[in-house]
């Protein structure tokens, strides 16, 4: 019996992918790097991203966002030059416009799945935003309720909801315009599948978006939590990232198991990273920084963090470089090639003989209610930074976060450029 691939692969977009303004082209590092090599703007070359990633940290500084009484931001993407989709840990998706500062929220949807009394611990929060290729969808994984979202771009109205996990949903991401897989608590990755006709039917449905409980695949864990999940479309591979230690590398064309990867630090595995061109991933945990080969099976570098053991929150990998967001709030840059952090002078003229290693984050909001004036009052408190994401351009960074203590309830966000 002949067996059918799945061809989600060779789809093409049907509209235009989104491009910035022409006054954009020609950004602030591009100027550098043409004025350091002496060469006119005729002759700079195309792609300068190795320039990018290690210089512009460099001229990063903070502009803190007003994100009053939002709980903890978890999750980012950038869908403009000057706008942020953020998800926060009480349920709110926002449109953050980092120009005006404004800030405009989503409606969700809400097709419960869950059984009314069945109760999920801690199970609330917005922790995954993913847009396809074609910048025409975006994608929202959430815990309460418990479903990934599907919403067109630019209206933001709802097109499809995915409603087959039955605990919280960590990670999306797009395999192309057309299907997407999640990754949940509950221990399985799930392949879904939105055709582009539908798009064009939504005016006839009643709810004017679809319903969908049964996914294309579905693979288990078994006995772990997928904490996190990335797509390469270069090798055409899903890694993911399980609470019990190890990461798992998915054939994406049936969600077959390649290879299990045991990772040497476990406690508090909750971030992953990739880096398409190279074929390399990064994972978070406590302590340290695991840069993963898929080809070898192996974990090739291993990178102390500078959060004092609380922990790596969010990664992002940009060329040779890896940017993380910890549990202490800080921000770091770590150059992969010189196997070094970026320094940074100190911004107090107090300490001018002491250089560190990362920048800090800002003071952010916090809400000072019963619980932190009977547990906390008179401790200093630290944002850890939850979300932190690139522009298209590489030159601005948006990061996101909140208290590292779990009843405490507060909000940071900043834009560095």
């Amino acid at each position: 019996m002949a067996i059918l691939k799945l061809s989600f692969f060779s789809k093409q977009p049907e509209t235009k992918p989104w491009s910035y303004p022409e006054e954009y082209n020609e950004n602030i590092s591009e100027y550098l790097y043409r004025r350091e090599l002496g060469i006119p703007k005729s002759r700079y070359p195309v792609n300068n991203s190795s320039f990018k990633s290690g210089k512009i940290p460099q001229l990063m500084k903070e502009i803190e966002i007003d994100m009053e009484n939002h709980d903890k931001v978890f999750s980012s993407h950038w869908i403009s030059y000057n706008e942020v989709v953020v998800g926060t840990k009480c349920n709110k998706l926002l449109i953050l416009n980092v120009q005006t500062n404004k800030r405009f929220e989503i409606p969700l949807v809400c097709e419960q799945n869950l059984d009314s009394t069945q109760e999920i611990r801690n199970c609330s929060g917005i922790r995954s935003i993913a847009v396809n290729p074609s910048k025409t969808l975006l994608a929202v994984g959430a815990g309460k309720p418990v479903q990934v979202t599907v919403y067109e771009l630019p209206s933001f109205e709802p097109v499809a909801v995915f409603s087959g996990h039955n605990d919280l949903v960590f990670s999306v991401a797009w395999l192309d315009d057309y299907h997407l897989v999640s990754g949940s608590r509950d221990g399985t990755i799930r392949l879904w599948s939105i055709e582009s006709k539908i798009i064009s039917e939504m005016p006839l449905l009643p709810n004017k978006y679809i319903n969908v409980h049964q996914p294309l695949l579905s693979r288990s864990e078994l006995g772990g939590k997928v904490r996190d999940l990335q797509f390469n479309p270069k090798t055409e591979q899903i890694m993911t990232l399980s609470t019990e230690g190890y990461v798992r590398l998915w054939d994406a064309s049936y969600l077959n198991g390649i290879s299990k990867i045991p990772l040497t630090h476990t406690n508090e595995n909750v971030c992953l990273t990739m880096n398409s061109k190279a074929n390399l991933f990064a994972v978070g945990s406590q302590e340290h920084i695991s840069v993963v080969d898929p080809r070898t099976s192996s974990i090739v570098h291993e990178i102390r963090s500078v959060d004092e053991g609380c922990g790596v929150r969010s990664l992002s990998f940009n060329d040779h470089m890896i940017t993380t967001g910890g549990g202490y709030g800080r921000i770091s840059f770590y150059d992969l090639r010189a196997q070094q952090y970026l320094c940074f002078p100190p911004e107090s003229n107090s300490e001018k003989s002491l250089v560190l290693d990362y920048k800090e984050t800002g003071v952010g909001w916090l809400n000072r209610d019963s619980v932190y004036m009977n547990h906390f009052a008179g401790y200093s408190i630290q944002n850890a930074v939850y979300a932190l994401s690139y522009d298209d351009s590489g030159t601005k960074l948006f990061t996101g976060g909140g208290p590292l203590q779990l009843d405490l309830k507060g909000s940071y966000a900043a834009i560095w450029s």
